[in-house]
């Protein structure tokens, strides 16, 4: 076969040459562009060219090329054809596409235009086609003009034989014709023919022809890819001398390339050690002068250091470290690395690289990078970063801006740190010429007592907003005014700023008063309210944000309906919201882990990574409580260690308040001040759940190491400890809204409540009466004067215990009194307050008493009817429930076995029998010993046991059916002689058949529960 038939049946080049190189690898006689016509050809044709490597299809080079036949103009033949109607109009598309290159004037742009329009060109990767066209002419005039942009079009292929052309070309240019842009591309050419030589020889004749480095950029990107330092330290040093020469009018870019290639910082860090190796093996008898090199190395490693597309943060700290070596991280780079971090959202690494910064130079950052620095900082609560930075401002500024102060005023309120908030307010006020100051700055002043729950403080501000600074408040102002309403449960005064805001002609609600009022109809309770908010919102076309579905998400939980409030959520992910969607799905962790129900927890869990909803710090806490509640605080503890820390997610207070809860719930007071004693270790401020449970740990503890002591030595000693905390009360510790041990109380009492509520039932438990009054005392005066009337829920039971012990009945009555009227205040729903606005969109409620209020009285009704059992008062104790069931209010599992314990106690079997029927008999799932020894495994669903634990999850005690077959086994004994009473047990049976048969089947196991209830029986 002749060489020229070889060339008749090449198949066209493939598309995909315009992708890469690495598409050059996939040989094919059958091509997306069309297929070969073997047909036309005699049998065994193409195997005999597969078999002819010197005429092989796609062959780059070879013999035929190196002996010139590439030459000669050919056209591949396949079977797909084009319509050649719209050539003329696509080759100046196609002569656009090439790379651009600041080398070429205008002049030799219009070259390239000819050139795809005398070949008729479409693309920008038709080689093949652009070579045969150009073969095919005959004369030199017609040749001439096109080979400098016929060299362009080439120097884009990866293929071997396109850069033999090139070169070929490059011989054939006069010396007129050889610009820069033309000795470029030939170097380029060399260099993918691997002949560095000829490159590196061609490169030297265009310095000394031209007087500029033209192709340095190629070869310091080829000598770098292929770590030869020493030969692009050469480039680097002849371009340094072409620079100088040129007195500051060469604008050649020799990094042009280098700065495109993804593996720039790898590279750079081999050239680094490259140097420090040189300058490590340097011989002292003989001293070079590294000067030159490390500044080539140095250019390298920034520009590496601050390339985005090639970012790594190991390559970014390693680049680092290599520059501080050698003394050349300037303030400057420092700067721009921040700055790139920031963009970047490598936070924790700008943290690093400005405190490195510091360290070293007295850097002026600019008020820009220092605002970064500082958001940084406030987003990550460090309270050391942000005086760092303000440290920073009035060193370089003498003062910070009005910015700085604002987000320094607002992240510090956050945090309920007061005082540091009105000294940033007084330094912005003496800073700024006739003390003039915007509402904007005013509001952190607001939020930081709002946030303290010193509401008082808050109304007082809020008119000197108007009366002192002569300025409108906004709706922020408005809002945390509300909020500052919300934390003390003050509920009229809430709604009386939302109506002003609703009536206001130049203010209008925004979706944080919204989200701000739902959740305060939340925490009481009151779904069918924060509904009608939501529609209102709706209705007004706010924006619907994160927290108004966060409201709604709790309100449902706590009515008791979590399904709901899970469907919510799922919806949730389809709206657009403005905040995060964490919360909301933190909730249902949270009331998951409250039930045990750790199924469903990780259900959640791996329901939020496939949603793409973020993990945060209360994610964790929910997972650890959810093992708290379970029993198991150890592994609950090991996240907080371990998890939390490769999770990056910071440990705060509340994670190390639920580890503590949970070593107190499960006996282990010893591990509770190992936890206590970690926090101190690592600087962590204690809050006021911290404290308390330490208190509580320490208590316990105390009392097992005094055993041999005497009683009053303990309380003296648990006083002075409780003295200690009180005295040490910061309105700041309370003022997270994620806290434990604080129960509903309002915030401006939840400190001293949580307090007082466990050192009074600790004093009552040991019978010291008289301290227990005094404690109380003590208590009221710690109120604000409108709270001193009535005492809250959470203190007036651990009173009543004391009574009870004290079998002081008259003083429970009347904390009974109190207890009562507390309750059905705090439970009564929001529409009884009087007209609100969106009361067209609310549902009217039947319950007297919200659902989530509806057990605020079951403990303090347990001690009420113990002490009227011990006076006998049968007939209060059931007008009593009565009227708390009539009133709204319910009943929680241990409730109805108390009271219907005492009513067979005091023989009322009759109505004691039917109320067990009625109420328990639901959730009774037999004897165990029963199931024990039946044939097959009958355990009880983890589920259902899980349940038991619920308060309103009603069943039958041990203990009660003691007493009601004590009552049943009288009636049985008296129906063979009365008539009355045989009667009465015909009744029992037929009435309550559940409990006679629950009675009828009970083993005997003669313990002292049964002994004692049943005696003669």
């Amino acid at each position: 076969m002749s060489p020229l038939w070889a060339l008749l049946v090449r198949t066209v080049e493939p598309i995909e040459q315009q992708q890469g190189g690495h598409m050059l690898s996939q040989r094919s006689f059958v091509r997306k562009t069309g297929m070969l016509l073997d047909f036309l050809y005699p049998n065994g044709t193409l195997k005999f060219i597969r078999q002819s490597s010197g005429w092989g299809i796609d062959k780059q080079g070879g013999r035929f090329a190196r002996n010139g036949g590439d030459r000669i103009g050919y056209r591949q033949y396949t079977s797909a054809s084009k319509d050649t109607g719209a050539v003329m109009k696509e080759h100046i598309i196609g002569a656009k596409n090439l790379e651009n290159d600041e080398t070429w004037s205008t002049e030799e742009d219009g070259d390239m235009q000819l050139l795809f329009g005398k070949f008729g060109l479409t693309r920008s990767s038709d080689f093949e086609e652009a070579w045969r066209q150009y073969s095919l002419l005959e004369l030199e005039a017609e040749q001439g003009p096109l080979r400098k942009p016929l060299m362009r079009y080439l120097s884009s292929s990866e293929r071997l034989s396109d850069a033999e052309r090139t070169v070929e070309l490059f011989a054939l240019l006069e010396d007129a014709q050889r610009t820069p842009a033309a000795y470029r591309y030939a170097i380029r050419a060399y260099l993918k023919l691997r002949n560095l030589a000829d490159a590196m020889s061609l490169y030297a004749t265009g310095c000394e022809k031209l007087e500029i480095p033209a192709g340095s950029e190629e070869l310091l990107a080829y000598l770098m890819k292929n770590s030869s330092w020493s030969r692009a330290f050469s480039i680097w040093k002849q371009y340094q001398h072409s620079k100088a020469r040129s007195r500051g009018y060469l604008t050649h870019n020799i990094f042009e390339l280098l700065d495109k290639d993804p593996t720039l910082a790898s590279q750079a860090i081999g050239l680094g050690e490259y140097v420090n190796n040189r300058i490590g093996n340097a011989v002292p008898e003989n001293p070079e002068d590294f000067t030159e090199l490390i500044s080539f190395a140095s250019r390298v490693a920034q520009r590496a250091l601050l390339s985005t597309h090639t970012f790594s943060p190991s390559r970014f700290t390693n680049l680092l470290t290599i520059l501080q070596e050698w003394n050349l991280a300037t303030p400057q780079l420092y700067e721009d690395a921040i700055q790139m971090l920031t963009k970047l959202k490598e936070t924790l690494l700008a943290v690093k690289c400005y405190r490195k910064a510091r360290q070293g130079y007295e850097v002026n950052f600019t008020r820009q990078t220092l605002h970064t620095l500082l958001r940084i900082f406030c987003e990550h609560h460090s309270i050391a970063g942000m005086q760092t930075v303000l440290d920073d401002f009035f060193r370089i500024y003498s003062r910070p801006t009005r910015l700085a102060y604002r987000m320094c005023m607002s992240e510090f309120a956050a945090q309920g740190d007061a005082q540091t908030v009105h000294a940033l307010f007084d330094q912005l006020k003496s800073s700024t010429p006739e003390s003039i100051i915007y509402v904007n700055e005013f509001a952190p002043v607001l939020h930081v007592h709002a946030k303290r729950g010193e509401t008082q403080k808050v109304v007082s501000l809020f008119r000197e907003l108007t009366d002192v600074y002569r300025l409108e408040p906004n709706i922020v102002c408005w809002n945390i005014l509300i909020s500052a309403y919300g934390k003390i449960q003050d509920t009229d005064r809430a709604y009386e700023c939302f109506e002003s805001l609703v009536s206001d002609e130049k203010l209008r609600p925004d979706d944080y008063t919204f989200g701000t009022l739902m959740g305060i109809c939340a925490n009481r309770g009151d779904v069918d309210r924060v509904i009608g908010l939501y529609k209102f919102a709706e209705e007004l076309k706010v924006q619907r944000s994160a927290a108004m579905i966060d409201c709604l998400v709790i309100s449902h939980i706590r009515d008791g309906d979590v399904r709901k409030a899970e469907t919510i959520c799922e919806e949730a992910l389809k709206m657009k919201l403005k905040g995060t969607r964490t919360r909301m799905w933190n909730y249902l962790l949270a009331t998951y882990a409250m039930q045990r129900d750790l199924a469903t927890v990780n259900r959640l869990l791996q329901r939020m990574s496939e949603v793409g909803v973020d993990y945060d710090q209360y994610t964790y806490s929910a997972l650890m409580q959810a093992l708290c509640m379970v029993k198991q605080p150890d592994r609950a503890y090991a996240i907080l260690k371990d998890v939390m820390k490769q999770a990056g997610i910071k440990v705060n207070q509340f994670h190390y308040a639920v580890v503590m809860g949970g070593y107190i719930a499960n006996g282990e007071v010893h591990k509770v001040l190992n936890v206590a004693n970690r926090m101190t270790e690592r600087n962590m401020k204690s809050s006021a759940s911290t404290k308390l449970f330490s208190l509580q740990a320490q208590i316990k503890e105390n009392e097992r190491l005094l055993e041999n002591g005497t009683k009053q030595e303990m309380l003296n000693r648990a006083l002075e400890m409780f003295q200690e905390v009180i005295v040490s009360m910061d309105p700041q510790d309370i003022s997270d809204t994620a806290r434990k041990g604080a129960g509903r109380a309002p915030l401006d009492i939840a400190y001293s409540t949580m307090f007082y509520r466990y050192i009074i039932f600790v004093f009552g438990q040991c019978s010291e009466f008289a301290t227990v009054d005094e404690l109380y005392e003590n208590f009221r005066n710690t109120l604000p004067a409108y709270r001193q009337l009535s005492a809250p829920l959470e203190i007036l039971y651990p009173l009543m215990e004391a009574k009870l012990v004290e079998r002081d009945h008259d003083a429970i009555q009347k904390y009974w009194d109190l207890s009562l009227a507390k309750a059905k205040e705090l439970g009564k729903p929001v529409a009884v307050y009087g007209k609100m606005p969106e009361d067209h969109l609310v549902e009217k409620s039947a319950s007297k008493i919200l659902p989530a209020r509806q057990l605020d009285l079951a403990r303090h009704l347990t001690i009420y009817l113990q002490s009227l059992n011990i006076q006998m008062r049968s007939e209060c104790m059931t007008t009593t429930v009565d009227g708390l069931l009539e009133e709204g209010f319910a009943l929680d599992n241990h409730n109805w076995n108390t009271y219907i314990e005492f009513l067979a106690r005091r023989q009322n079997y009759q109505l004691a029998f039917e109320l067990c029927e009625t109420h328990l008999m639901d959730g009774w799932t037999g004897w165990a010993r029963i199931r024990w020894g039946l044939p097959e495994r009958n355990r009880l669903p983890i589920e259902l046991r899980a349940a038991r634990k619920r308060p309103r999850h009603l069943r039958p005690k041990y203990l009660t059916i003691l007493h009601l077959a004590r009552g049943y086994l009288d009636i049985q004994s008296m129906a063979a002689e009365s008539p009355a009473s045989e009667l009465k047990l015909d009744h029992l049976e037929r009435t309550c058949p559940r409990v006679v048969k629950a009675i009828t089947t009970m083993q005997r196991v003669d313990d002292y529960m049964e002994r004692t209830v049943l005696r003669s029986y």
